[in-house]
């Protein structure tokens, strides 16, 4: 049985994935290198280090809510859980 205090496993999930797009983007460059990525990986990097620090406040008293994320946050997030965001994936966007 949960209790009150505890935190619901579906927002244990969302601020683990949050954590792990923040260190797919804080360590992406040590595996991969940066001086490949065009204007356009580089976003994609800074916006996953953004909605990733997001997401672990989701549903806090204080935290983000439903309305705070963009369609296009979505859809980053979205595709990062499904794998989509790769090294092949960042070298390829130019803008």
């Amino acid at each position: 049985m949960q209790s009150r205090f505890e935190t619901p496993e579906n927002l244990k999930d969302l601020s683990r994935i949050g954590r792990e797009m923040r260190d797919f983007s804080e360590y992406f460059g040590q595996e991969h290198g940066l001086g490949h990525l065009k204007e356009g990986g580089l976003k994609v990097l800074n916006d996953l280090s953004h909605v990733g620090s997001m997401l672990p406040t989701f549903g806090a008293t204080w935290g983000t809510t439903a309305k705070d994320y963009s369609e296009d946050d979505m859809q980053l997030i979205s595709m990062f859980v499904q794998g989509k965001i790769t090294n092949e994936y960042l070298s390829g966007l130019k803008k």
